[in-house]
């Protein structure tokens, strides 16, 4: 996200659970007739609700095969109570939060059972719902996955290298871990605000929007305006180029390498599908977002991180990689060091956080997969927010998901 709280680190420590029992509030759940909008439109009200759990019908898109028997997540004899946090001296409940934030779904895995699975606003348990930018995430392990497969030799290696297409431009001689990093010092501007032209927003239109020119082709044009390493700067283009070099080290699409590699082995339970920047198989994934699923299924995904890639008895992600992705690598992205736009830290693609060791995935609209270790717990929320970010509830977001922890100790 491009604007961040720098309250989250505090707001963690006073977050509260109070009592035993909770009520749905059903004013946040509606029959499926919500309008689906186009390509110009499908982010606004009021099309932005069934837009985000239809988006293929707005843009084309390759389709992540699953495979195989479903791995079934057992459900808990528990269930999650009333959850109230602290913020700025007032206590708020999760069920506000919820409402406030347009929640299309909350899923909450504890000791790997399901203690609470929750669809408003008419969506369903076969509902996909659009990613944002925790298909970033995704990316990322798939570059992981490129590395254990001897298909990148090493991640101090150039991005050029493997891309020639990148040679001559902000890219070349990049490492691909800077670009994982978020440091590979290219300038593209990434701004979610009315009036507020940026190369997030010229990118996504050229090649999503009116399909004029390929994603890719957008990487070409930008400069290297810093020193590798010397700065974190969040850029949905870095993620496009980690999803180019994944196109291109394995020759395949990446919704064909995440069917292969993730989706069929964790035993998803319904194909997704990752939009792409134009029809057939040549088509190219927006590599930073786009990618739609079910509530349970990106759960399954946390629930392999958090089990240090493994699942169904079978190592699906290296360890080691799990380790890296969700530990900050180098100096520029420890916590602290990522600026106004965040206390959080910065891994390979997720947002970690400094005292417990939890990390996250985040999407604009409020898109999350929230992964605590020490708490053997994570949380997935979807989401049709009335705008792209809000800072305060963000960090609100996140006192609620360590209220929700406290509450299953």
């Amino acid at each position: 996200m491009t604007s961040r709280a720098v309250g989250i680190a505090t707001v963690l420590l006073c977050a509260l659970v109070i009592s035993p029992a909770r009520a749905q509030d059903p004013s946040l759940s509606t029959a499926e007739t919500a309008p689906i909008g186009t390509r110009e439109n499908y982010f606004r009200a009021p099309y932005r609700i069934g837009s985000f759990r239809h988006m293929d019908r707005i843009f084309p898109y390759h389709v992540v095969y699953r495979a195989g028997p479903v791995a079934e997540i057992p459900r808990s004899d528990r269930r999650l109570g009333e959850v109230t946090y602290q913020w700025k001296g007032a206590q708020h409940s999760l069920d506000e939060l919820l409402q406030v934030t347009r929640t299309t779904g909350l899923l909450v895995i504890k000791d790997g059972r399901i203690v609470d699975e929750r669809y408003f606003l008419g969506a369903d348990q076969y509902s996909t719902f659009t990613s944002m930018s925790v298909a970033k995430s995704f990316t990322s392990t798939l570059v992981g996955l490129s590395l254990a497969d001897g298909k990148i030799r090493s991640l101090d290696d150039p991005i050029s290298d493997y891309i020639p297409e990148l040679k001559r431009t902000g890219y070349d001689g990049v490492p691909i871990k800077a670009i994982l990093q978020m440091s590979s010092g290219v300038r593209f501007t990434e701004r979610y605000q009315p009036g507020r032209y940026s190369d997030m927003d010229l990118m996504f239109e050229r090649g999503m929007i009116d399909e004029t020119a390929p994603l890719d082709s957008y990487l070409k044009g930008l400069p290297r305006v810093l020193p590798v390493g010397a700065k974190f700067a969040y850029k949905g283009s870095d993620t496009q180029a980690l999803g180019w070099l994944v196109r291109s080290v394995t020759g395949e699409s990446l919704a064909d390498y995440l069917s292969d590699k993730i989706w069929q082995p964790l035993g998803m339970e319904r194909d997704a599908f990752w939009n792409i920047d134009m029809p057939g198989p040549l088509g190219m994934e927006a590599a930073f977002t786009c990618l739609n699923a079910t509530l349970r299924d990106f759960g399954r995904f946390g629930l392999m991180f958090l089990n240090r890639g493994r699942a169904n008895g079978k190592q699906i992600v290296p360890s080691e990689w799990v380790e890296q992705a969700t530990t900050p690598q180098s100096v520029q992205v420890k916590s602290g060091m990522l600026g106004k736009i965040s206390p959080l830290g910065y891994g390979y693609q997720w947002w970690t956080f400094p005292d417990d060791g939890a990390f996250a995935a985040e999407g604009i609209y409020f898109q999350f997969i929230f992964v605590n270790p020490k708490e053997n717990l994570v949380i997935v929320k979807t989401s049709a927010f009335d705008r792209p970010w809000d800072p305060s509830l963000e960090a609100q977001t996140y006192a609620a998901f360590h209220a929700i922890a406290a509450s299953l100790r």
